[in-house]
């Protein structure tokens, strides 16, 4: 075994196979328990990351104001207007990898997941050397494909090509995208990146976005085993939770906002 596939066996499969297999011992062999029950540890336990994200997508707002201010000082110095907008995203901490960390963090699970589903759909008995010794003596009867239970709702989790699965999945995606969208501010942008080039306009391009990320994500789940469907779902359904949960005062008040408007109101600011 070459070193890099060594690596990706010892510290993504075989970590996420065991936890599986631990859970199937658990809930007496459900595997669509143990997926759900999986994806709300890992979501548990970056809820602190996630609510970082949250926040620096608020703060984008705030920053695009900045920038906003910075080009009109400096419009006719291309290459101070470019220092300026460095300091302006320095100072605010808006780093991309702390807007991406949770997503980061959760690719290795992602994957470990899809090659556990793959193999128990592809082999009627699971190789015993992948399971760790402690986990064993209580664990190993389910390493058989017959020994476990792979319906959820009535779906196949070791099959792929679920329709419903993958409507729901699509469907729970664009609904994130929105409350994504939703919770930022919305800022009139710059128009220009830093040196003169036009920018495009993001606000056409974040509608046309949100229903190609539903798309992409309902094409993927359609192509994969539906057990990592059950995940993707799952994740974003908490996800949802989250946003609801940390932004529910914001998404009241626009609501009603919108509401007001459509009726032809005017809203008092005071």
């Amino acid at each position: 075994m070459n070193p890099i596939k060594l690596i990706a066996v010892e510290l993504i499969y075989r970590p996420i196979f065991n936890i599986l297999v631990m859970l199937l011992a658990l809930f007496g062999g459900h595997l669509g328990r143990a997926i759900v029950v999986l994806t709300l540890l890992i979501r548990a336990l970056l809820w602190k990351v996630s609510s970082n994200q949250t926040q620096m997508q608020k703060g984008m707002g705030n920053m695009q104001e900045k920038l906003k201010e910075v080009q009109e000082k400096y419009a006719d110095d291309p290459q101070r207007l470019s220092q300026e907008t460095m300091k302006v995203m320095k100072s605010d901490g808006l780093g991309p990898l702390k807007g991406c960390m949770g997503i980061l963090v959760q690719i290795p699970v992602f994957f470990g997941l899809l090659y556990v589903i793959r193999a128990f759909a592809g082999a009627d008995v699971l190789d015993p050397a992948d399971i760790y010794s402690f986990v064993a003596p209580f664990a190993s009867q389910y390493l058989s494909t017959d020994a476990i239970n792979h319906w959820f709702f009535g779906i196949d989790l070791l099959t792929g090509q679920n329709w419903g699965l993958t409507i729901v999945g699509a469907i729970l995606i664009y609904v994130q995208s929105k409350l994504i969208a939703l919770n930022q501010n919305k800022a009139a942008a710059p128009k220009l990146w830093p040196g003169g080039q036009k920018m495009p306009d993001m606000t056409k391009m974040m509608g046309f976005m949100n229903i190609f990320m539903a798309f992409m994500m309902g094409s993927f789940i359609y192509g994969t085993p539906s057990g990592v469907g059950i995940y993707l779902v799952t994740t974003t359904v908490f996800t949802i939770i989250q946003y609801l949960i940390q932004n529910w005062q914001l998404i009241k008040i626009k609501w009603e906002t919108r509401n007001v408007k459509n009726k032809g109101i005017v809203v008092d600011k005071k």
